[in-house]
């Protein structure tokens, strides 16, 4: 990994993150720490030197002179703010875009596969839940009947069954 290497893709980025030019130098594995540690060298040795300078302190972004922080951000695929990535893999401004992201996509996993929107036990189907698998126990036959009952899968009675106990025991 040579400098000129590291210089060339630089010249050809523009404005670019450390990532960014290690990605595209894309070194074998045995390589990587030190193909970084060269990057980190040569941008620093750059700046000083006043031909680069940094466009954005956090993530950091360095460019030529008169170029735009602009050429690396991105759209957030939820909110459609722009962001600068930390990472090459991001797509996301924040993490509570990333959580709608991840609720959609359950959301519509859930929707392909025929399965009703979730919804919440009222108080009196917690209520029937605990007292009957409390006094009988999680028995197939048991569940499948408070399942037909409550129009509910079997193992989600049990899942709920089983935070209710850790809820219980937490409380006590």
């Amino acid at each position: 990994m040579t400098d000129g290497k590291i210089w060339q893709v630089i010249l050809k980025l523009r404005v670019f993150t450390p990532w960014m030019v290690l990605k595209e130098l894309n070194p074998p594995s045995f390589l990587r720490s030190y193909a970084k540690e060269r990057i980190r060298s040569l941008i620093n040795a750059q700046t000083r030197a006043g031909i680069l300078q940094v466009l954005n302190e956090d993530p950091p972004v360095f460019g030529f002179p008169g170029e735009s922080v602009e050429k690396v951000k991105r759209e957030c695929k939820i909110c459609r703010k722009k962001f600068i990535p930390t990472q090459d893999s991001d797509q996301y401004c924040s993490d509570e875009c990333e959580r709608e992201y991840r609720k959609r996509l359950l959301e519509r996993l859930r929707r392909e596969k025929g399965m009703k929107e979730r919804r919440r036990y009222e108080k009196w189907e917690e209520e029937l839940i605990w007292e009957t698998l409390s006094k009988y126990g999680c028995k197939t036959e048991i569940l499948q009947n408070l399942a037909k009952r409550l129009n509910r899968h079997p193992e989600a009675i049990k899942s709920k069954f089983k935070k209710m106990k850790r809820k219980r025991r937490a409380v006590a």
